[in-house]
């Protein structure tokens, strides 16, 4: 109890936060930048792959979305889901790191004291036991509804031009997500085998994408 006590301030917060295992004095943004990259490199490796096994088909259905002007759609759609992403999930790490609210914790609630009472704790999520587990399944099934509007329409875009291939990603997506959700109802650190199989995974899928944008309007 007094190791555990150790790890937290008066008010319950974390005295450390999960980013300060990231050993780099970039800043977050950057970071993310990197890693963001690294993946987009590997996906596209594989897309391209992809795409030579069947050029001549695939080029079909490529110089149908360029005869109606629709690679832009394309591009559009990996552009926006990128800069959004990344802009959004840099500024939320940036500000869990500085208040050391680590996962689950989406917000920290203040309990209501009159000025001349002592404060209270912050209110944060119940981490042990079965409440724990049902708090983190909740954020699984939160986080993949998250992703889930790109992850419908990237697979319906590179489905168009790369319908078996698509149709392969997009089954093992789903049960890299069930791996994510079951790993992190048992532990936060437990998702992230699945996280990173699922990005890769959905990378790929963006991928195809990309292709298909860049070879229409080129």
């Amino acid at each position: 109890k007094k190791k555990e006590d150790d790890e937290f301030d008066a008010h319950g917060i974390p005295l450390k936060s999960e980013y300060d295992s990231i050993q780099s004095p970039l800043p977050i943004a950057v970071v993310y930048s990197v890693f963001v990259l690294v993946f987009m490199a590997l996906g596209q490796t594989v897309a391209w792959v992809i795409y030579s096994l069947n050029w001549k088909q695939y080029d079909t259905k490529i110089s149908w979305l360029a005869s109606h002007d629709l690679g832009w759609i394309y591009l559009g759609l990996v552009i926006i889901h990128r800069s959004l992403n990344l802009g959004i999930s840099s500024n939320l790490a940036t500000a869990r790191k500085a208040a050391k609210v680590n996962v689950p914790d989406q917000q920290v609630y203040k309990v209501y004291t009159k000025p001349t009472e002592p404060k209270l704790g912050y209110v944060l999520m119940e981490q042990d036991g079965d409440l724990g587990r049902f708090n983190r399944a909740q954020r699984a099934l939160q986080n993949y509804l998250e992703v889930a509007p790109f992850l419908l329409a990237n697979f319906l875009a590179a489905g168009f031009v790369f319908p078996f291939p698509a149709f392969c990603l997009g089954i093992l997506y789903s049960i890299a997500r069930i791996v994510y959700a079951v790993g992190y109802t048992h532990s936060p650190g437990g998702r992230m085998a699945g996280n990173f199989l699922g990005m890769f995974l959905l990378t790929t899928q963006e991928a195809l994408v990309l292709l298909a944008g860049l070879k229409a309007v080129l």
